[in-house]
């Protein structure tokens, strides 16, 4: 029969079963977390490799117009940095902040 101590052993019973599961769960997904996280360890930052590109096509497109005598130092610094980041000598955020100094130079002149 059903006596109040067989439902609360029934309870506990589930419970426990209820707790194991989840735990059991979130491991699984603890390790999938992890296994996604060392597969995009070396992954650029999406917005950062964006955010170089948008530079890199403003820089090209005033480049034209810049006074003559910055032209082409400018043009020698950007081709210079833009080898060293597909030879993959400098990382992403060096290669933006080399952008960025570069664009300063051609606001500037």
């Amino acid at each position: 029969m059903f006596t109040i101590n067989n439902i609360i052993i029934g309870f506990a019973a589930i419970g426990m079963v209820g707790v194991i599961a989840i735990t059991v769960y979130l491991s699984r997904q603890h390790k999938k977390v992890n296994h996604i996280m060392k597969l995009n360890k070396n992954v650029a930052p999406l917005l950062l490799q964006q955010s170089a590109h948008h530079k890199f096509n403003a820089i090209r497109s005033k480049l034209p117009h810049a006074a003559e005598e910055h032209h082409q130092k400018i043009k020698t610094n950007l081709d210079t940095l833009v080898t060293q980041y597909r030879n993959q000598t400098i990382c992403i955020k060096t290669y933006n902040q080399g952008l960025d100094q570069l664009m300063k130079q051609l606001n500037a002149k």
